[in-house]
């Protein structure tokens, strides 16, 4: 079934096998030919038919006929929903305007884009769609005709019919019917609440009797909208007293259990949808004296009776946090969302005083609630608690600045804004703002991201509009300054994540700490702040060098390196430990991580000066030959052992939707070993491709007197030339097939490491000792069997040496050894792969790849 729009569902229905009965095609044919007709809001038959279509899939409600399909009352659903939305659009704008702005009419009622899926409210519920523009709101504003309804418009037959059928319909066995219900459900009751205020406001209906009639059919609705309300709340609270098993208890750790932590859990999941829908749709203005949730409900925010009201907020909690399946979990925190933005829209101080006074219920609750879905180990959960969390932050800085008034007075100067508004959730949500801009779903890293950049990055006490990289330039320091602050809580909690279940929390923690030390750490006014906690910061770091997820090592190793640089000393004491785990990754089987940990031992030589350079340098000599102990090998005897089925056979299986079982933790018992459990052996030639990484570092940092990170380290040719000799000899083996791969990491190098040398230094001692070999991987003439990347890589080092040392010279030293025209040939293919780039990269963009790209030139 396609619900995308209402002509692909009517059209659907004549698709579906075994067919449907002839009415409900005829029908559909008819509607088809109805959508097309003018005045559609007019249209009596048009409402008629919709009726039919539902009771054409509703007669198995009542009777034991099992022949009734489920598919003509989805349809029927999916109708009413475009048609009320139709209609809500054409009550005259004022009316809607005035319940979705605030007193100083900066609201904004749609920041979280369209819904459930069909084009309307704030409703996050399948993840946040790409947000409407103000430009393209008042567009569609402008091109929609106002038509206000008569009390003889079929729209009235609709909502008379309509609260029976929902309620009919909330615990249907299909779960597509059910999510079309709760949109219905917000259609319903967002026209409802539009039309009272209208009414209430409108100044147009001079006929007494026809206002009359009006009153009467839109206080019908609204008593329809209260028992389709009631329903909801009285099926959630049966769902909840149903005690499904807690994440404690998780049955999903067996494989007979997985299915209750990865589905829909009966109609719990679909009734919090419900329930989000309609008070996305309560829109009513307070001084009518209805339509507005929070008016209506207040009792359900504040009461401590569980038995009586209490167990709303308690059981929004529990579905949140506690409940075992992660559909509930996002679908809960969906609703805490748009019961925020009801308060928000209420001009009454006493409900935003739910959202800031720490003892509120409701502000306990979402506090809680935050705590567990930000840490969720669902990206899911997580991507609905950063949407929770983006509009909590942003009601609380609203409330906060209009309470203190334009000028500010009252306002910490020492504190940014978001300190100020959060007050005690400070500790909890800042670490995992911060956390979550580096989490693996790339939804979550980039919602967040802009999440960070709204809140530190847009108001009077930001330093810039960069957030974490604030320059300081305040006295709160914007993003920066809140982190400096907050070193406490954010350690202990960066801490606990390195050794959280989740491998990908692991990797995110990791990296948050290296941003630690690189910006707090190196900042003139931060950086005592971090000081106290670099030992258990560090203790973190080792202990994820054992882990069996390799980025999760990778970023450990970076962090270390940078810790270093900018706390030499605190990490003096477990330098050697340091250095044995930066050894040991370069070495690893993964290329990243070999690089990323010739990184980290550049940064200790940047740090510790000449002792670290002679144990770099040992390390360099030791490593640099170990490929010519490879065991022999023709390239047909490895294709053979990477087919061999025996050595794929029998090993563990990973699902990609379950969390078990996972990469492991290293740790305790573990440790001095890769802690992986199917594990092939280190190559001695990674170990030359570690060294090669290595060796780039050193020449790249201290090339020179001029160019060196420290006065007292500089790489002399007398250093320099042995290594690079040994290098190219080794590079020129050939009796093993990863020597091709070699090589390619010989040809990426290269160019930065002439550059770093200078022209003159380069061109005179080191470009005969790798001509021969980058001559022969241009055209491959010899046959050696060279890889594409390997003579992709050869053509690119070509091309920078030849724009560092002139075009000429090079062309000249290859043409010494017969090899100019296969240069002519490179330098030509590369001209026409600039061109095509030239002339195609407009269509490459953030439109053509995700909408949740970063924004265009952003670094």
């Amino acid at each position: 079934m396609d619900f995308s729009t209402v002509d692909r569902a009517l059209t659907s229905l004549s698709r579906r096998q075994p067919a449907l009965p002839d009415e409900v095609l005829n029908l559909s044919t008819h509607l088809l030919e109805l959508l097309s007709s003018e005045n559609l809001a007019e249209n009596d038959e048009y409402a008629r038919s919709i009726i039919r279509l539902i009771e054409l899939g509703s007669a198995s409600t009542s009777s034991s006929d099992t022949s009734v399909r489920w598919e003509p009352l989805a349809v029927g659903l999916r109708l009413i929903v475009d048609y009320l939305e139709k209609r809500t659009t054409e009550i005259p704008r004022s009316a809607q305007l005035s319940a979705a702005t605030d007193e100083a009419g900066d609201y904004n009622d749609e920041d979280e884009g369209t819904g459930l899926g069909t084009g309307g409210g704030g409703v996050y519920a399948e993840g946040p769609r790409i947000p409407k523009t103000a430009a393209e709101t008042a567009a569609a504003a402008m091109a929609q005709k106002e038509l206000p309804p008569t009390s003889s418009a079929p729209v009235f037959q609709l909502m008379t019919e309509l609260p029976t059928i929902l309620n009919t319909n909330v615990e249907h066995a299909e779960p597509r019917v059910r999510s079309l219900v709760a949109q219905a459900v917000g259609a319903y009751a967002r026209y409802a609440t539009s039309l009272l205020n209208w009414l209430d406001s409108s100044t147009d209906i001079t006929d007494p009797s026809e206002r009359n009639k009006l009153q009467l059919a839109t206080e019908h609705a609204q008593v329809g909208r209260r028992n389709i309300h009631a329903t909801i709340l009285l099926s959630l609270k049966s769902h909840l007293d149903m005690k499904e098993p807690s994440r404690e208890n998780n049955p999903s750790a067996a494989s007979d259990g997985a299915l209750d932590d990865t589905t829909g859990w009966r109609a719990l999941e679909t009734n919090l949808h419900a329930l989000a829908s309609y008070v996305d749709g309560c829109v009513g203005k307070n001084n009518v004296g209805g339509g507005s949730y929070i008016n209506e409900e207040a009792a359900l925010f504040d009461s401590a009776d569980t038995d009586v009201n209490g167990w709303f907020l308690a059981g929004l909690q529990h579905c949140c946090v506690v409940h075992v399946n992660r559909h509930v979990r996002a679908a809960a925190a969906a609703v805490l969302g748009v019961l925020i933005k009801s308060c928000m829209r209420s001009r009454d101080p006493s409900h935003e005083d739910l959202l800031v006074e720490e003892d509120s219920p409701f502000r306990l609750v979402l506090k809680e609630t935050l705590k567990g879905t930000l840490a969720d180990n669902w990206s899911q959960v997580r991507m609905a608690g950063s949407v929770l969390c983006r509009r909590f932050v942003q009601a609380l800085l609203k409330i906060y600045k209009s309470r203190n008034g334009d000028n500010e007075d009252g306002v910490d100067e020492d504190l940014t804004l978001f300190e100020c508004a959060a007050g005690d959730l400070v500790p909890m949500l800042l670490p995992r703002m911060c956390l979550n801009r580096f989490y693996l779903a790339q939804g979550v890293k980039l919602y967040s991201q802009e999440t960070w950049k709204e809140v530190f990055g847009s108001h009077a006490h930001a330093a810039d509009e960069d957030g974490l990289h604030s320059s300081g330039e305040t006295r709160s320091g914007g993003g920066l300054g809140a982190v400096a602050r907050n070193t406490a809580p954010l350690c202990r909690y960066y801490s606990k994540m390195c050794d959280a279940d989740n491998h990908a929390v692991r990797e995110a923690a990791c990296q948050g700490v290296a941003e630690l030390a690189q910006k707090v750490g190196q900042h003139p006014l931060y950086a005592d702040y971090l000081s106290p906690y670099v030992n258990m910061l560090l203790q973190a770091l080792l202990m994820c060098f054992h882990d069996e997820s390799w980025p999760v090592r990778d970023e450990a190793c970076l962090a270390c390196g940078t810790f270093c640089i900018a706390y030499a000393e605190e990490c003096r004491p477990e330098l050697t430990t340091l250095f044995e785990r930066w050894t040991e990754q370069l070495t690893d089987q993964i290329w990243s991580v070999r690089e990323d940990a010739a990184v980290a031992l550049g940064d200790a030589v940047t740090a510790y000066g000449p002792e670290m350079l002679e144990k770099v340098l040992a390390v360099i000599r030791k490593s640099l030959p170990a490929a010519k102990d490879q065991p022999p090998m023709t390239r047909e005897e490895y294709k053979k052992l990477q087919n061999d089925v025996s050595a794929h056979t029998g090993n563990q299986v990973y699902s990609c939707g379950s969390l078990a079982p996972k990469l492991r933790k290293g740790g305790a018992g573990r440790i001095g070993c890769s802690s992986c459990l199917v594990d092939r052996p280190k190559q001695p030639w990674e170990a030359t491709d570690g060294a090669l990484y290595l060796l780039r570092e050193l020449c790249t940092r201290f090339p020179n007197s001029d160019g060196t990170e420290r006065e007292d380290v500089v790489l002399g040719d007398n250093i320099l030339l042995p290594l690079m000799t040994e290098l190219a000899d080794v590079a020129r083996l050939s009796h093993y097939p990863q020597s091709d791969d070699l090589r390619t990491t010989l040809f990426k190098q290269l160019p930065q490491i002439a550059e770093a040398m200078g022209k003159r230094r380069f061109k005179g001692l080191y470009l005969d000792l790798f001509i021969e070999l980058i001559s022969k991987n241009l055209n491959d003439r010899h046959g050696s069997g060279a890889s594409q990347l390997s003579i992709h890589a050869a053509g690119q080092c070509c091309e920078e040496i030849a724009k560092l040392i002139g075009f000429g010279i090079m062309r000249g030293r290859l043409e010494a050894i017969g090899c100019d025209d296969a240069f002519d040939s490179v330098m030509e293919e590369r001209k026409r792969e600039q061109s095509m780039i030239a002339t195609q990269g407009h269509f490459i963009g953030r439109e053509a790849f995700s909408p949740f790209g970063p924004p265009v030139g952003s670094h």
